[in-house]
């Protein structure tokens, strides 16, 4: 080990902060390898100081477990960054370092903090509540409202995907206010049959990404919006293989470069496409799992040390999977059946509060709504749960991580035709609250949810009887408060 290295180590310690790290497999990237060998904590100040290499011409950005720490001075082998946001308690923490110049540079590297990092925690937040859930017509512009997606922009407001059935055309709905009262629309792709399958992220900019189906042309698109209402955007061919897809999600690590998870048909693989840029101008596709037909109804999702993991439909054994990239580059993957045998065929996926894998899926041998939470990032080993059973449920299921660490879920009834929300009374969903959130006309084939700043739940789906798109803004947490008749 250099001299240097170990120096720096042997000063960790009289600090009560030790650290260690393995740089990323880097093969897929561009030289010089950005690398961080040490950092050390000044406990008066909370300031971080790293050492590493080609930190870029450029400030770089650095944040601890996903939260952004100011860079106050930086060179290229030298960063002071911090304070160190409140709440950090002593234990491990994954410190990442990208690139200013170039953001397809970076390195990940854990920290064991000790004592002289503790910090008070913020107290914890108050339980949100609204009025009554506000349930609107977020458009009715033809048949519309198909493979909702939707995600919390950096203004804190609501931005919603779709694909316009009447005209096979890619939309978005950007919200005027948390409850999405109101909202401007955008035609983002009208230029073939589009948005069939999509995916929808906000980028490491602030502004919706969207990556989606090109079903005249079987080609894997992305459109990386120029502002929040997506009114121009810059959209791009990711995979133009003439099979590729189907079954599309998407997630931005805190990086900044777009991963997207999708189906090749022709080969029936589950692939990943790896954005090199934030706009996804070009991409290393790397095929995740070939064995057998693969890759159906697949959700994505980042693990704060950059870890891709998906959750998808094995069709060939009926099987529901997770499939985790052992690198960034995701030239090394593994993939693991998580519930055997009629499961999977509708899945959605989170990292809970624990930091641990949560699926929620269709068992659609039993038809109901089911959920997994993985004992590690492996998933090796999961509890199991069954959430709702009463009558046919369970299909197109969504989550998404409420603000007190509790998963909430939105999903279809089909013995009613009814949209329907449970919210897990523990980490593991052992146990669950489930309301009917809608009831008029036949509602919630199509279905996507956030939680909102406001912390309570957000849920975007399509009215089959109007061909309308949808939106029911929760007034608590389970959406209980059901609006009075009419």
């Amino acid at each position: 080990m250099p001299p240097r290295l170990l120096l720096g180590l042997f000063l960790l310690g009289l600090l009560g902060l030790c650290a260690t790290g393995v740089a990323q497999d880097y093969d897929w990237l561009d030289d010089p390898q950005l690398i961080v060998i040490s950092a050390s904590l000044d406990p008066q100040t909370k300031l971080l100081s790293i050492e590493g290499e080609n930190f870029g011409q450029r400030l770089p950005s650095v944040t601890l477990d996903r939260e952004p720490l100011t860079v106050r001075r930086a060179t290229e082998t030298t960063i002071e960054a911090g304070p160190l946001p409140r709440g950090i308690t002593p234990g491990s923490h994954i410190l990442r370092v990208v690139a200013g110049d170039d953001r397809s540079r970076f390195d990940a590297f854990s920290l064991q903090l000790g004592e002289a990092a503790a910090s008070p925690a913020p107290p914890p937040p108050p339980a949100p509540t609204g009025r009554a859930n506000r349930i609107h017509v977020l458009d009715d512009d033809g048949d519309v409202g198909w493979s909702p997606a939707i995600a919390i922009g950096a203004d804190g407001l609501p931005v919603v995907a779709y694909l316009d059935y009447g005209n096979r055309d890619l939309k978005v709905a950007r919200c005027k206010d948390a409850a999405c009262t109101s909202a401007s629309h955008a035609l983002v792709d009208s230029r073939s049959d589009v948005g069939w399958s999509l995916g929808l992220a906000i980028g490491g900019d602030g502004l919706p990404v969207i990556a989606y189906f090109d079903s005249d042309r079987g080609v894997l698109k992305a459109a990386r919006c120029r502002d929040a209402g997506c009114f121009e955007a810059d959209i791009v061919d990711v995979d133009a293989s003439g099979s590729a897809g189907k079954f599309v999600d998407i997630t931005v690590p805190d990086d900044g470069l777009p991963v997207i998870g999708y189906y090749d048909r022709e080969r029936k693989d589950l692939l990943a496409a790896l954005c090199r840029d934030p706009g996804c101008n070009s991409a290393a596709l790397r095929p995740l799992d070939t064995a057998g037909d693969v890759g159906w109804h697949s959700a994505i999702a980042a693990a704060p040390d950059g870890t891709i993991l998906l959750s998808y439909f094995d069709a060939g054994r009926r099987d529901l999977k997770l499939a985790r990239c052992l690198d960034r580059g995701c030239q090394e993957t593994e993939a693991v059946a998580v519930d055997l045998g009629g499961v999977g065929m509708g899945t959605d996926l989170l990292l809970d509060a624990a930091g641990r894998p949560f699926i929620v899926y269709w068992d659609f041998f039993n038809d109901d709504l089911k959920a997994a939470r993985c004992r590690d990032l492996t998933c090796s080993d999961a509890t199991l749960s069954r959430i709702d059973t009463a009558g046919s449920v369970g299909a197109n299921p969504a989550v998404a991580l409420g603000t007190d660490g509790l998963p909430v879920i939105a999903y279809h009834d089909h013995s009613n035709s009814d949209i329907k929300v449970a919210r897990c009374k523990d980490a593991d969903c052992t146990q669950a609250r489930v309301v009917t959130l809608d009831a008029e006309g036949s509602v919630g084939w199509h279905i996507d949810i956030a939680v909102g700043a406001d912390g309570l739940p957000v849920v975007v789906y399509y009215d089959e009887t109007n061909g309308d798109l949808k939106v029911a803004h929760c007034g608590d947490r389970g959406c209980t408060r059901a609006p009075p008749p009419r």
